[in-house]
């Protein structure tokens, strides 16, 4: 770093809480039924940057007319795979909520000095994934941002990263309407998820599908490698849809674990 350059980095780094604390960023809550329990209306989850503040914080609201006990929680922030930067290390923090009563609101704050909820660190493009599991019942929700330092910029809402395990279990209730594989055409012959319809990103077929898709439906998006599937993910999301999920480990992953493929 040249002597030239330490002078701007100073006045940036001076001016992130201004930049930062500039209103309240919220993002979608995700909004599905799942066992007869319409969840936006009773369980609902949502990352926000509070005003004046550093860090994020998670709020999980119980909208129902029963006490919700034993509500487990998670918390990730990662780098993005599209986006240049510096990222500490993935974060994955965990909790249970004793018990939340009708209409109670439980803020959860993830900042930096806080001991068992800190917040995320580190330079470029960040995700921040939650979850709230209560009586086999899981909402999530997924955030992109701008990270500097401990400051978040810059909020847009994003796809949700899901695991094989719960992505086979979702596909096994039929809850994806829809699943697609954006690997060329000559990989996608050699194997793919059942079912899923071959939308290749690279050579733009997809963008050319998006404005046929039903922005009511719920997608699974994945890939051979995690730059073509998050970028076709985020496509999808940035075309005003609100429930994409993006499979996390791609085809490689899903078929490790010894769930069905089709050729």
């Amino acid at each position: 770093m040249t002597k030239k350059m330490i002078g701007p980095i100073v006045l940036i780094m001076l001016l992130l809480p201004v930049i930062s604390a500039i209103g309240t960023y919220n993002i979608n809550i995700e909004n599905e039924e799942i066992q007869n329990l319409n969840i936006e209306d009773d369980l609902s989850i949502v990352i926000y940057k509070p005003p004046l503040s550093i860090g994020v914080n998670l709020d999980v609201t119980n909208n129902g007319g029963t006490t919700l006990n034993n509500v487990k929680w998670s918390f990730r922030s990662k780098a993005s795979i599209t986006g240049t930067g510096i990222f500490m290390k993935e974060k994955l923090q965990e909790g249970v909520i004793d018990e939340i009563t009708p209409g109670e609101k439980v803020t959860i704050e993830f900042k930096p000095f806080n001991k068992d909820t800190k917040s995320p660190f580190g330079l470029g493009n960040l995700y921040m994934n939650a979850s709230v599991d209560v009586n086999n019942i899981s909402v999530r929700t997924q955030q992109r941002a701008v990270i500097l330092g401990f400051f978040l910029i810059q909020y847009r809402d994003t796809y949700m990263d899901i695991k094989p395990k719960e992505a086979y279990e979702r596909y096994l209730n039929d809850e994806f309407d829809l699943i697609i594989d954006v690997v060329g055409l000559d990989i996608y012959s050699l194997g793919h998820l059942p079912g899923a319809v071959n939308y290749v990103w690279a050579d733009g077929t997809l963008n050319s599908k998006i404005p046929d898709l039903n922005s009511s439906w719920t997608y699974l998006v994945y890939c051979h490698t995690d730059p073509p599937s998050t970028a076709s993910a985020q496509a999808i999301v940035n075309a005003g849809f609100d429930n994409v999920y993006r499979l996390e480990g791609n085809y490689g992953a899903w078929k490790n674990e010894g769930y069905p493929i089709e050729t």
